[in-house]
């Protein structure tokens, strides 16, 4: 999977895949070998980077993540390349109805809104977990829940109509 990053204005592009059973990153022409174990109460992590040992702390809102690394703080801003594809035609959308749907197939993991519900621009609406990780989808725009098409432990296939606003 392609993920892009973005950290003090600098963007980098990785690609995570596991290649013989390991998980490896590749950066430009940097390559990386990683192992990450949780620790704890789920926003902790021991990080492997080619064989060096990291403890690092994550805090996820949306594309935000918040790291705290080698005593020190940073703020990185990280998209797949599903949501920046998402993002790009969001951009270019009227208003009107809204359709949440999955971008690939998953468990609903939680349904955080009800029939009548007012949202605003990136709440997250439903938690789907794809490949053993979870996902959040936010509202696109500001909206009311007009019809609410999944509940918590459906399995759902990609493209599937969950959530619908106007």
């Amino acid at each position: 999977m392609k993920y892009l990053t973005r950290l003090d204005g600098v963007e980098r592009e990785f690609v995570l895949e596991r290649k013989d059973g390991r998980l490896v990153a590749t950066s430009g022409d940097r390559t990386f070998a990683l192992d990450l174990a949780l620790v704890g109460d789920g926003a902790s992590f021991s990080l492997l980077v080619d064989g060096h040992s990291y403890d690092v702390v994550a805090d996820v809102d949306r594309e935000t993540v918040a790291l705290q690394l080698l005593g020190q703080q940073f703020a990185v801003h990280v998209e797949d390349e599903r949501e920046r594809a998402a993002h790009a035609v969001a951009g270019h959308k009227q208003g009107g109805k809204q359709e949440l749907r999955a971008a690939m197939p998953g468990i609903v993991i939680d349904v955080k809104v009800a029939v009548g519900d007012q949202v605003d621009e990136g709440r997250t609406i439903v938690v789907l977990e794809a490949m053993k990780m979870q996902n959040p989808l936010a509202a696109e725009a500001p909206g009311k829940v007009v019809r609410v098409l999944c509940k918590k432990g459906e399995a759902v296939a990609a493209g599937a109509l969950l959530v619908e606003l106007e």
